[in-house]
């Protein structure tokens, strides 16, 4: 189920750096797309680190004034030397969970498809959507500058704390649909949580070939636990700080993860969502290659 979104023009800059947070994980920087505050599955993700965000209190947005956005993307396009070359559409909001409202992700395909050709820099789309929020770029040529990458759970986690956005036997569809029109396909494995079982999600993954994946577990910025159900969070140690992330105990993380490494190491680059540098290592990941979702 999706809900409007207000409609107004955004009067802060569209495009801007976003380096890693929190410190002492291991994370590229990135760009980040301001095309819209807040995510148009409802309800929304039961972790949600939006959440505990000004926009998600005052209601999702998205911003009308398109052709200043574009233009930004294309001057952002034109420049060298950046410290990234990422543009991540998916970080305040969900990159395709507003198309039915103000459509814009096609346009900027063909932006990127004019404009970067033989260039670096790469739009990225991070997305809880099935078939039905692929629709139209189903319809669209695939682009070697835009990557589609999908957050999937097991399907019993999807159903209850994910239950707002498209199944997730449907996002790895509408995954392998656009794999095989020629799309760059990545595939994020999180939040991974307690008590699940990820092998049968990991064979599912390694079945579709994408071009990367990225494991993650269940997590927590210091203020989000007062606006989430304490249930979910229960198991999480506390942050050691503000700028820190609430996590399971290490040997709990390490059982998650190893249960899907095993599974597609050797298939594709590998990496780790905001972890530390150890549990790459433990895991027997190059934490110097960042081979994670928001790398170029």
């Amino acid at each position: 189920m999706k809900t409007a979104a207000t409609c107004r023009r955004r009067r802060t800059p569209f495009v801007e750096i976003f380096r890693t947070t929190p410190p002492k994980t291991v994370c590229p920087n990135f760009y980040v797309l301001a095309h819209a505050n807040g995510c148009g599955f409802q309800p929304q993700c039961g972790y949600c680190y939006l959440k505990s965000s000004f926009w998600y209190l005052n209601g999702r947005q998205v911003f009308s004034n398109v052709g200043r956005m574009i233009a930004e993307v294309r001057r952002w396009i034109a420049r060298d030397k950046l410290e990234t070359y990422t543009l991540n559409a998916g970080n305040l909001s969900d990159s395709l969970s507003l198309e039915g409202q103000r459509p814009i992700m096609p346009q900027l395909v063909e932006v990127f498809r004019e404009a970067a050709r033989s260039r670096r820099h790469t739009l990225l789309l991070v997305t809880k959507g099935g078939t039905k929020e692929c629709a139209d770029m189903l319809k669209v040529p695939p682009c070697e500058n835009v990557i589609v990458s999908f957050s999937v759970n097991h399907p019993a986690a999807a159903r209850r704390y994910e239950s707002g956005a498209a199944p997730a036997p449907n996002r790895l569809r509408a995954a392998r649909l656009l794999k095989e029109k020629g799309w760059r396909v990545r595939i994020r494995i999180d939040p991974m949580i307690l008590d699940y079982d990820y092998r049968g999600v990991a064979r599912s993954v390694r079945a579709l070939r994408p071009e990367g994946v990225t494991l993650g577990s269940l997590r927590a910025e210091h203020n989000l636990p007062r606006y989430v159900s304490k249930g979910l969070f229960k198991e999480l140690e506390p942050a050691p700080d503000r700028h820190s992330l609430a996590r399971y105990p290490l040997a709990k993380r390490l059982a998650l993860y190893r249960q899907a490494v095993r599974i597609l190491r050797g298939v594709c680059p590998m990496g780790l969502c905001e972890e530390t540098p150890a549990v790459w290592d433990a895991l027997g990941l190059d934490k110097e290659a960042k081979s994670c979702n928001c790398r170029a």
